[in-house]
């Protein structure tokens, strides 16, 4: 059965999950995670990740939340509508295409290039920005990042705290209102408009430049090279300017 879950785009500790609730009904996460024996994080991480997909929903009863699997026909749906996630996936990377091939002759220097697939390899590009240590730009933003991971956009903000780590943001003005009710520290954040802002995310940290194409199976593009985080920089701080508070 697992399988056949992984074979429609779950992952294994998605596919454990939500057999376990096919299972066991309407449950809170206490018997979930003696059936899988999985760590408790882990186990609030893969169904935060299943509700995502429409795969899960939960009731609240005398302050407990309750889980429950959606009907297996739904992965049908899910299934659908991953296909099309991967064709606009695949035009918006087509967009972005122009401008990897010109970090290529931004400069003759020696340059490293590096693919980063999944959720996991999102969380290694943004665990090296806390690992870099520098002033952080970021821009195109519309909130993917709280949406794709929200215990780890938590937990990582947090350490960035810790480690006074500095960051300026340009997002989507229509997330003005969900961003204003988080207070973290040393972020400065202003606001382009909807049609201003792109699809994807571009973050400048030290001499590396990433994009990341938001989607169900996401992917991030990671270029070290001084020539091509400064030009980045330099164009970061025309949006700045643009942008409103």
């Amino acid at each position: 059965m697992e399988n056949i879950l992984k074979s429609v785009g779950l992952t294994e500790n998605e596919s454990k999950v939500y057999l376990e609730l096919l299972r066991l009904g309407s449950t809170s996460t206490g018997p979930l995670i003696k059936k899988l024996g999985m760590h408790r994080a882990a186990v609030y991480d893969t169904i935060d990740m299943l509700i995502e997909k429409g795969l899960v929903s939960f009731v609240i009863k005398a302050n407990r939340k309750y889980f429950e699997a959606h009907d297996p026909e739904r992965l049908s749906e899910y299934l659908e509508s991953k296909k099309q996630l991967i064709e606009e996936q695949e035009q918006e990377l087509k967009k972005e295409i122009p401008k990897l091939q010109n970090l290529r002759i931004l400069s003759k220097e020696k340059q490293e290039g590096y693919v980063y697939k999944g959720m996991k390899g999102i969380k290694s590009v943004l665990e090296d920005v806390l690992k870099e240590g520098k002033l952080w730009f970021v821009f195109g933003s519309k909130g993917q990042f709280e949406q794709a991971l929200p215990s780890f956009y938590i937990q990582f903000h947090k350490k960035r705290e810790r480690l006074k780590i500095p960051m300026k943001i340009i997002r989507s003005e229509i997330i003005r209102k969900r961003e204003e009710k988080y207070k973290f520290k040393f972020r400065e954040v202003r606001y382009l408009p909807e049609e201003s802002t792109t699809p994807s995310t571009t973050m400048i940290y030290g001499d590396k430049l990433a994009v990341i194409v938001w989607s169900e199976d996401p992917m991030a593009f990671v270029v070290r090279s001084k020539t091509a985080a400064d030009s980045y920089r330099k164009y970061f701080d025309v949006m700045w300017k643009a942008a409103k508070t």
